[in-house]
């Protein structure tokens, strides 16, 4: 079987866009798995952080003009400060420790996604 690499990014771009923090830790992958549960459910379309920190112009201006929310999971914020080097500062932001979790001692859980994905999902 031949292998076929698609030449064009699998990640959406509409009005409403999210990005996360997929951090190593625990809020990280709760960020991530949130955020693609705001994509399977049309609430945002997810797309992909590491293409504001390469520095890809065409997509970092593309994304400037959309209502973007960004997920963080703890106080250092690198998501917010990936985009704030890159020249944003019009977004929303939604940091799960703020919502009593913890680095390091939170099970991924359906409660704590689902809590997570109800503060999110309202953020206009």
């Amino acid at each position: 079987m031949e292998n076929q690499e698609k030449s064009s990014c699998l990640c959406g771009v509409s009005e409403y866009m999210v990005l996360a923090c997929s951090g190593a830790c625990d809020l990280g992958q709760i960020t991530d798995i949130v955020a693609r549960r705001l994509r399977d459910n049309g609430v945002r379309k997810m797309n992909c952080l590491a293409v504001v920190g390469a520095g890809i112009e065409k997509s970092i201006e593309n994304f400037k003009t959309k209502n973007i929310l960004m997920l963080d999971g703890c106080p250092i914020d690198c998501g917010k400060k990936i985009l704030e080097k890159a020249g944003f500062y019009d977004y929303k932001c939604l940091r799960v420790s703020d919502l009593g979790f913890k680095k390091g001692q939170t099970p991924i859980t359906e409660e704590v996604l689902n809590t997570v994905y109800d503060a999110a999902e309202i953020i206009y």
